[in-house]
Parts: structure tokens; C-alpha cells; sequence
């Protein structure tokens, strides 16, 4: 059973590192061989001098990148993983599991082996095979009324699933008459844009949101979208209120549980005044709760709509980044006064979504699938989101932090100025594969920049996603960016 080397005082180097860097580069290498038994946790803790505590986590990495299994009463054995091509290092192999992007922007043609994308996820880890043995037992007890066009709104008993699903997990009031099922969030998006048009008002919306999102709802409405400025902790209540008396806003876009892409959540005071402005004002607040399930510190605050008591919430929510985007499955929840013009406007619609995917999804929600699957997505980003912050500090000594990361899977990452401009820093770390993209790439307010965020004097500010990355490739893309960084 092979033991490693005392961890020693190796400076800013977390002891799980060390221990995860050695069994995986054993691992690699094949001197530890498939169906090798590792230490347990209590003997490897006592060999090197430490507590459980950073073996628990070395072991937890290496389980959720695939390198060892857990088997219970067992204790921990190396998994089977695919051969190393000849001529790569184990410090390169992680590069070749990350599917190349080729980037055709500003820099030139390069590729990107470490992708820090808002929007990715853990793909591979999608249950593909009770996935495949639901969709068969859909097909199979199907009638042929299930290949017909079905209720507009989806199917009742998937409507029932979420209903109940956002009352347990996000404290969401409503009825299943008041869910729409969607083809993904810009699906949901066009439909709400649809259904305000008719205010004739202008939107307000956070001054920095997601591009797709941003075009569609300012293309669907008549007088467009009204930036509202954002605070250190979302949206500025203040100024969403000064520039209602200007334009007489019809509502507002927010993101509070994860403002995108800053990553900060709202707090409940400015809940209560937001919901308050709402109803004063008879505006209409979009809450668009797109990655709550992913919650790391505290216990979530409730969704707005379940706080509203005057029914001018729009609930938007996905499976995208709880299961799968290519499932495009999203949905609203809409209030009473929206429902009617909904059944009005709406009568001579089709619904969006497939049914075959919507019943093999009431399925796996109604066999208790999503709730097991979440709870063990979120233990492997909880693990990413700990690697990038240990990284960060590793790498960067101090000239950079993360904020925003108390859940969903993006983070702030605010670097010290170097000396160079932001597109020289993008540019850089594209040359030498990792990609990453500044905050500034997502505002929309460009002459109002310095009035509308709260960004400390002197530095630079990147989105960072880690939801789509192993661990592994965490640590080698902040390694990277830090060394052409100059930092």
C-alpha cells in the first residue's frame, strides 16, 4: 500500500493538495495500478501527522474526478481510467480530458484547453443511464396521444413535479395552472417579452446580465431596457426608484439569489423594498433564480416570489445547471394578472418543449432522481469552488481574490492592476489555452460604468466559471494565468 512522503511545510500548499497531487501522479504514471487499495483515512492521517480533515477532502477530489472509487466497508481503490497517450506528462493530462475551443476573436486563432465559461457543467456526470431506462418506460407505456401536440402549458404531471419542487426548495407559492414549461431560459424570456409588451413602458434591468437575455427582452419590448445600477450586494434600490419616476418603468429583471455576473446575493432588506417598489408601483419583477440549487454557504434566502404578497413576481427557473442544457427545459411561474393575459394572448400557441423529454423528467423528479442528483452536484462544485479558492491564493500570492462564490457556479475573480489593460490580460492567458472573460465584457450601461458598479480602484475583474472543470484543471488554469500574469 503505497504511502506518501511527510507533507512537510511547503508554503501557501494546502495538505490536501499534496496528497491529492501524489496519489493522482501515481495513479497516472501506473505505479499505482487499477484496483490498487489506498490508506485508509485514519492511517494516512496518522502517517503524515495531520488531521482527517485534508485526507477526507484529497480523497474527495480524487473520487469526483474519477481517479479512485469509494466502496462502502471497503475503503478506497483505484478506478479504471483511460491510458495516458505516449509522450504526456500526468501534469498534462488533464489538459487532454478538456475538449479544445478554438477562438477566432480579437488575439487570433488559439486553442483553449481550460475554459473558466459561466455557463458550463459537469456534463459528464449527467446520469445517463437512468436517463436512458426512464426515456424507454416513457416510450414503451406511451399512448399515441403523447405524440400529439399537448397542453401548451407542458404536461400537467411535470407541472405538478416543479410545483412542488420550488415550494420545497425555494419556498416558491403557487399553482400548477401557474407554470409554463419552456425550451430554456431565452424561450421564457421571448414569452415574458410578449406578454409585457402591451404595458408600452420601458424595463428596467440590472446594468451588467447575461447578453442572450439582454438582447431578446430589449428586442421584444417596445421602449426597450433601462439599466439600473448595481451595489456591492445587486441592485440598487435607490436608483431603481429614481429611474422609475423618470420612465415610469413597467418592471424589473433581477438576478438576486446570483447576481450574474457579479455573484452577489440580495439581501432580505432589500427584498422586502424591492417587492414594496413592486406593488407601489404596480411594476412587475422578473426574478430569474437560475442556479439556487447551488448553495454552499448558510441556507438560501427564499425566492421573491415566495415573499410576494401582491402577485407582481415573474418566477423564472431551469434545469440547465441543475441537470443538463441540452434537455431545454426551463419554466415560469406566472402571477394572476400575467396568467390571465397568458390564457388570452397565449390560446393559439404550441407548446415548446418535447413531450417525451417532459414526461421522462416528471419521472425522474416524481422517483426522487433530481434531488439525489443535485446533492451530489453540489458536493463536486462545492469541491471546485474550494479549489479554485485555494489556487487562487497559492498562485497569485495575494494580488487577486474571489468573491460572489457562496453559490451557483461562477465567481468574481478581482486582480490587482499589473500594469496592463484588460484585453492584455485576456489576450495572454488565451496565448497560453485558458479562457476567461472580464466582468466589463457583460455590462450594458458602457457610459455609466463608473457610476453603476462598485469596483475597487485599480483593479480587474473576471468572470470565472468552475462548474464545467475538473479540479485539476482549476488549479492548472490559475497556475497558468498567474504566470503570464507576471504575478
Amino acid at each position: 500500500m503505497l504511502m506518501p512522503p511527510q507533507v512537510g511545510e511547503l508554503p501557501a500548499q494546502p495538505h490536501y493538495l499534496k496528497i491529492y497531487h501524489f496519489y493522482r501522479e501515481h495513479i497516472l504514471l501506473g505505479t499505482m495500478p487499477i484496483g490498487a487499495k489506498l490508506p485508509s483515512i485514519r492511517a494516512l492521517a496518522l502517517h503524515l501527522g495531520v488531521s482527517r480533515n485534508p485526507v477526507e477532502e484529497a480523497y474527495a477530489h480524487l473520487v469526483a474526478e474519477g481517479y479512485i472509487v469509494n466502496k462502502p466497508k471497503s475503503g478506497y481503490w483505484v478506478a479504471s481510467i483511460p491510458q495516458l497517450p505516449s509522450g504526456l506528462s500526468p501534469q498534462s493530462e488533464e489538459g487532454t480530458k478538456a475538449t479544445p475551443i478554438t477562438d477566432s476573436g480579437r488575439s487570433g486563432e488559439h486553442e483553449v484547453v481550460v475554459d473558466f465559461a459561466y455557463d458550463r457543467i459537469r456534463s459528464g456526470s449527467f446520469p445517463i443511464a437512468l436517463w436512458k431506462k426512464l426515456t424507454q418506460h416513457t416510450l414503451r407505456e406511451a399512448g399515441p396521444e403523447l405524440f400529439e401536440y399537448g397542453d401548451r402549458k407542458g404536461e400537467l404531471q411535470l407541472r405538478r413535479c416543479i410545483q412542488a419542487y420550488v415550494r420545497q426548495h425555494r419556498g416558491v407559492v403557487c399553482d400548477s395552472q401557474q407554470i409554463i414549461v419552456t425550451s430554456g431560459t431565452q424561450q421564457s424570456a421571448l414569452m415574458i417579452g410578449l406578454l409585457l409588451r402591451s404595458d408600452r413602458r420601458p424595463l428596467g434591468a440590472e446594468a451588467a446580465m447575461h447578453p442572450g437575455l439582454h438582447r431578446i427582452l430589449e428586442q421584444q419590448l417596445q421602449h426597450g431596457l433601462v439599466p439600473v445600477p448595481l451595489d456591492e450586494d445587486g441592485i440598487s434600490c435607490e436608483a431603481l426608484e429614481r429611474l422609475n419616476t423618470l420612465y415610469a418603468l413597467c418592471g424589473v429583471y433581477v438576478t438576486p439569489s446570483h447576481q450574474f455576473p457579479y455573484g452577489s446575493i440580495l439581501p432580505a432588506s432589500k427584498r422586502a423594498r424591492l417587492l414594496q417598489w413592486a406593488s407601489d408601483s404596480g411594476a412587475w419583477i422578473i426574478e430569474d433564480d437560475y442556479d439556487s440549487e447551488f448553495i454552499y454557504d448558510g441556507q438560501p434566502l427564499p425566492a421573491l416570489q415566495g415573499m410576494d404578497r401582491h402577485g407582481r413576481v415573474i418566477y423564472m427557473g431551469t434545469f440547465s445547471k441543475a441537470l443538463a442544457p441540452a434537455l431545454r427545459l426551463s419554466y415560469l411561474v406566472l402571477p394572476p394578472e400575467l396568467l390571465a393575459r397568458y390564457e388570452e394572448e397565449f390560446r393559439d400557441y404550441d407548446g415548446t418543449a418535447s413531450r417525451v423529454i417532459q414526461v421522462t423528467m416528471a419521472r425522474f423528479m416524481a422517483e426522487g432522481l433530481l434531488d439525489r442528483h443535485i446533492r451530489k452536484m453540489r458536493s463536486v462544485y462545492s469541491l471546485n469552488r474550494k479549489r479554485l479558492l485555494d489556487a487562487v491564493a497559492c498562485y497569485m500570492k495575494g494580488k487577486a481574490n474571489v468573491s460572489g462564490a457562496g453559490s451557483g457556479l461562477h465567481a468574481r475573480l478581482s486582480v490587482q492592476s499589473l500594469g496592463l489593460p484588460t484585453e492584455e490580460l485576456v489576450k495572454r492567458g488565451r496565448l497560453a489555452g485558458v479562457g476567461i472573460r472580464a466582468v466589463t465584457d457583460f455590462h450594458h450601461a458602457p457610459a455609466a460604468t463608473s457610476a453603476t458598479f462598485c469596483e475597487p480602484q485599480g483593479e480587474v475583474e473576471f468572470v470565472i466559471g468552475y462548474g464545467g472543470l475538473s479540479g485539476a484543471q482549476i488549479e492548472e488554469g490559475i497556475r497558468k494565468l498567474a504566470e503570464v500574469w507576471g504575478m
